[in-house]
């Protein structure tokens, strides 16, 4: 399956190394997994907390896991020593066929900017699948490969080789655009190359686009890898086609910064 490329470092080793490590703790009896299975519990209270909380004006946490529909876009950062500038991935939902949405996908940095527009499968079990894909050049589409649309998303990751253990994790909440997504920060140690890191992710069952961000840092504090959610919302969606440029739509919403709040679970 071709599934979003968001946080790839974090997600391959989810599948690959990060699970057998976690298959390693639980025969061991862990602590570790039991705070995993604790975070995870603790979350659902976040974000009844999160949702209680919410101003009138403002979404709810729950609100945000509600099926994503045209004008629905949010903006990604990506930064750390694994690239020279930070890239800013934006994706914007410009239509909904069923259980298909349509995305167009703009990755940019300080010298250039490529766009793809993708049909992905918000069906349950297939949520996320990359169905198809075409460039967008002015507005007009021309054929792409699901294999251009990878070698895009790669840009846009760092691959750790080994995950070595699950160091802990906790409920956060993080807040993008004012309102609260619960999240599940987790942390791992895992190993590039020949140096030693800590990874952490965060994950949210409460929000609709799935992954909120990730980080991997060295030892010494230094970022290797940094992937941001710096914003979420809803706008007009744009024209599709040619008339897109007719029309003056900006796909580019200005990112707003995200914050990560005090833990709830901390003392």
């Amino acid at each position: 399956m071709n599934r979003p490329f968001l946080f790839a470092a974090v997600t391959s080793l989810l599948a690959a190394g990060c699970g057998a490590g976690l298959d390693m703790n639980a025969r061991a009896g862990s602590p570790q997994d039991a705070s995993v299975k604790a975070a995870t519990e603790g979350r659902r209270e976040v974000a009844e907390r999160a949702e209680g909380s919410t101003d009138a004006g403002r979404p709810s946490a729950q609100g945000a896991a509600v099926a994503r529909a045209p004008g629905d876009y949010v903006a990604y950062r990506f930064s750390g020593s694994f690239r020279k500038t930070p890239l800013l991935l934006t994706q914007r939902v410009v239509a909904r066929e069923g259980d298909v949405l349509v995305v167009d996908m703009t990755l940019a940095d300080d010298q250039e900017t490529e766009s793809l527009r993708v049909r992905m499968s918000d069906a349950p079990g297939r949520r996320g699948e990359i169905l198809g894909a075409a460039w967008l050049d002015g507005g007009a589409e021309r054929p792409a490969t699901l294999a251009a649309y990878e070698a895009m998303m790669e840009k846009t990751t760092l691959a750790a080789d080994e995950n070595e253990a699950v160091l802990g994790s906790e409920a956060v909440s993080v807040d993008v655009g004012g309102a609260p997504i619960a999240c599940q920060e987790t942390s791992f140690r895992v190993r590039i190359g020949r140096t030693k890191a800590t990874m952490r992710t965060l994950q949210s069952d409460d929000f609709a686009w799935g992954d909120v961000g990730g980080e991997i840092t060295t030892e010494d504090g230094r970022v290797l890898y940094r992937a941001e959610l710096v914003d979420r919302g809803h706008a007009d969606a744009a024209p599709r086609g040619a008339d897109a440029t007719a029309a003056g739509a900006d796909p580019h919403p200005v990112p707003r910064p995200a914050t990560v709040a005090r833990s709830d679970y901390e003392d």
